[in-house]
């Protein structure tokens, strides 16, 4: 990892954090809730100032990660009781004790009650209603969701109407599956595109090959039998394509191509799966599927097992038992893959952006889902999981590629998960929190302090044994 590369991962996560903890602020501060101190990091103080009309401190501080929203009234409920005195606020902007006042008429020390200023018992965190403090934990979440939202909007945009597809069968890829080579062709690789000759660089007029039938056909026009075309092959780790796509000419006769050629050929037809050129795929076993990226996807995590398809054929609903696709490997896992063609929206304006960024927006929300369920499964393991060093030599993998798009989308997913993972019901996250409230709402009490403590602390341990864990584990796979 280059210097640059961990400068803008630490930018990254810095952005996301601050609009995490700016939703707590903005709701907080929307209700009336005295805000203490805004920071942005833990552990000391790099930067800070205190803003002189509402005493709240700003800093930026030495550990890049994490920050917090400090609220008044927020680490006890003594305040509703009336049994302690409360300070004023601080016009240094330092925290707000909750002291005990002492009894100077007694030698023993006893707390006395004493009445707190109502302006100042208003802004305490504690005193707002339960639903109140459940808007408010519940607001960093949401608004890693909807930076995640906005920035996917950004990304269709970009991408533009070439990525904007339909879940309509265009045609089916013809795939080389013989273990040697022939001729330039790899295991592996998809016949894609029919080219005019060796020379052709202009794929302009290339001619998309969507079936072995059509191959045959274009050797039987072929005077000489040469045949050039453009395939499709993944790069070494399998984790892109190699570009520009490679070209290879073959010379093959309809004897050649009969017997030596065509068994080392396959490609997705009728008679193999029951999917046909045409079919608007709507389901993928039980899950609805509007845009090609939610097929994908689909496909690709549920795909190592037979399939079931709902598709829409000719006016009606059709659905197809146990298809098969292709499979591949990575990291020890199995994953489905994609061998058809799909078509291009007819028309990308604005519906069609909000259509492909909500849907993408919410398979980009399952597959936070579906990870976890892969991980309680057994599915996937602990090396499957990566905390901020591993997510770290991600961005930096992706920054260095150049792949501005892939580097966008990796911003989405971080920040779509760290919104979905925050309303995980874990003690000391906010779903944690938000359990808590829903208890306190259902039994028209609150938890005692005490006892909400030890959870939370608890938790809190927990959650950073396993981070410990699994910073050992990413800094080993570097």
């Amino acid at each position: 990892m280059s210097f640059l590369s961990i400068l803008l991962a630490l930018l990254i996560f810095g952005v996301l954090i601050f609009i995490h903890e700016l939703g707590h602020f903005l709701v907080a501060r929307a209700f009336g809730v005295k805000i203490l101190e805004f920071a942005i990091g833990m552990g000391p103080k790099i930067i800070s100032f205190v803003s002189k009309k509402s005493g709240t401190r700003y800093s930026l501080r030495a550990i890049p990660i994490g920050g917090f929203v400090s609220m008044f009234g927020e680490s006890g409920m003594e305040a509703v009781q009336g049994t302690q005195k409360v300070d004023a606020p601080s016009q240094s902007g330092e925290p707000i004790f909750l002291n005990d006042s002492k009894s100077e008429e007694r030698e023993e020390e006893t707390p006395v009650k004493e009445a707190i200023d109502p302006d100042l018992a208003k802004q305490a965190y504690c005193n707002k209603s339960v639903w109140i403090r459940i808007l408010i934990s519940l607001a960093g979440p949401v608004m890693n969701l909807l930076l995640g939202f906005a920035l996917m909007m950004v990304l269709v945009i970009s991408a533009g109407h070439h990525s904007a597809a339909t879940t309509k069968i265009a045609g089916f890829y013809v795939t080389y599956s013989a273990q040697d080579s022939y001729e330039g062709l790899q295991k592996g690789d998809y016949l894609y595109a029919l080219k005019s000759g060796a020379d052709d660089t202009d794929d302009a007029d290339d001619i998309r090959i969507l079936s072995l039938d059509q191959l045959k056909a274009a050797v039987a026009e072929s005077a000489d039998g040469k045949v050039t075309f453009s395939i499709l092959r993944m790069n070494e780790k399998g984790t892109d394509l190699v570009e520009p796509y490679p070209v290879v000419t073959l010379t093959l006769t309809d004897e050649l191509l009969r017997e030596k050629f065509e068994t080392s050929l396959s490609s997705s037809t009728p008679e193999k799966d029951g999917l046909q050129v045409g079919d608007v795929v709507l389901k993928v076993n039980r899950t609805r599927v509007h845009t090609y990226d939610q097929l994908s996807y689909e496909i690709m995590t549920q795909g190592y097992q037979p399939l079931t398809f709902t598709v829409r054929r000719n006016g009606e609903k059709v659905v197809l038992s146990n298809v098969i696709v292709p499979n591949y490997e990575s990291g020890g896992i199995l994953f489905g893959d994609v061998d058809f063609i799909v078509y291009r929206e007819a028309n990308f304006h604005f519906g069609t952006i909000i259509k492909h960024t909500f849907y993408r927006s919410v398979s980009s929300v399952k597959m936070v889902f579906d990870s976890l369920k892969g991980l309680f499964t057994r599915r996937y393991g602990l090396e499957s999981v990566s905390g901020p060093i591993g997510i770290t030599k991600t961005i930096s993998d992706v920054a260095q590629s150049g792949q501005k798009l892939n580097l966008l989308y990796l911003v989405i997913i971080i920040s779509i998960n760290l919104g979905i993972m925050n309303l995980l019901p874990l003690p000391a996250l906010d779903g944690g929190h938000l359990l808590l409230y829903v208890v306190e709402a259902v039994r028209g009490k609150p938890i005692k302090q005490e006892v909400e403590g030890i959870i939370n602390f608890v938790g809190l341990v927990l959650i950073l044994l396993l981070a410990v864990i699994i910073a050992i584990k990413d800094i080993v796979s570097l």
